[in-house]
């Protein structure tokens, strides 16, 4: 499996254009983290906690797979 990441560009999501992609591990690692460092939003929704769970969790699996691919 690969995870990689991509820079889009424009004035709105639908008129962006990609400008750059990478599978660079270290950098996947690195903004797996940055987002793992933002403060989880508290809501009274069910469904949209259970989401964020879920987003928090494959992001901490994210981060140790792609160390374990840079440190191979």
């Amino acid at each position: 499996m690969t995870t990689f990441l991509a820079l889009y560009r424009g004035k709105t999501i639908g008129d962006a254009k990609m400008v750059a992609v990478t599978a660079d591990p270290q950098l996947v690692a690195t903004v797996a983290t940055h987002l793992l460092g933002t403060p989880q939003p508290q809501g009274e929704d069910p469904v949209v906690t259970t989401l964020e769970r879920g987003r928090r969790a494959a992001l901490r699996l994210i981060k140790q797979e792609a160390a374990h691919d840079e440190a191979e």
